[in-house]
């Protein structure tokens, strides 16, 4: 009854789906099936997708150019992306790599390399954002689980646990 009337009503009015976004809603549902597609194949680096997408959404006037830049005055994005930095520079130098393998050694199982991850890693992010704490340290546990012959899909939990503490 009630929802006949509004069909009816819709499809008099126009196409449903001018009515449910308009042209803006598809055309942000287009550049945002367009970067994940781009991000899923891994084909431009991450940060230069997304700073495409928001300003081809800012060129259509969808979105003002206050409200696309307004998240990077947060001094908390800042912070993270600062971290971000210091995380890939320490990284690069290969030092963390060295430094890590000699404080976790060779675990004799599966719940040693567990425990052996942990205090590092919580004492780390006592000091640091865990976001970056756990991106510089996802490619240095790979390579160390490789190495013991442990599957690194079962480190990356309580490393990202143990970057909480």
């Amino acid at each position: 009854t009630i929802f006949a009337l509004a069909a009816i009503s819709i499809a008099i009015s126009g196409s449903f789906l001018d009515w449910l976004w308009g042209w803006e809603g598809w055309f942000v549902v287009v550049v945002v099936c367009i970067a994940f597609l781009i991000l899923l194949n891994d084909v431009i680096p991450a940060d230069f997708v997304m700073i495409v997408a928001l300003a081809t959404v800012m060129a259509a006037q969808i979105v003002t150019t206050e409200e696309g830049l307004e998240g990077f005055s947060s001094s908390a994005v800042l912070s993270v992306t600062v971290m971000y930095v210091v995380a890939a520079g320490v990284s690069a130098t290969g030092a963390l790599d060295y430094l890590m393998n000699q404080l976790l050694g060779t675990p004799s199982s599966l719940v040693s390399a567990q425990l052996r991850l942990l205090v590092p890693i919580a004492l780390v992010s006592a000091f640091m954002n865990n976001t970056p704490v756990v991106a510089m340290m996802i490619p240095t546990v790979q390579q160390w689980a490789k190495r013991c012959k442990i599957p690194a899909s079962q480190l990356f939990m309580p490393l990202s646990f143990a970057s909480i503490l």
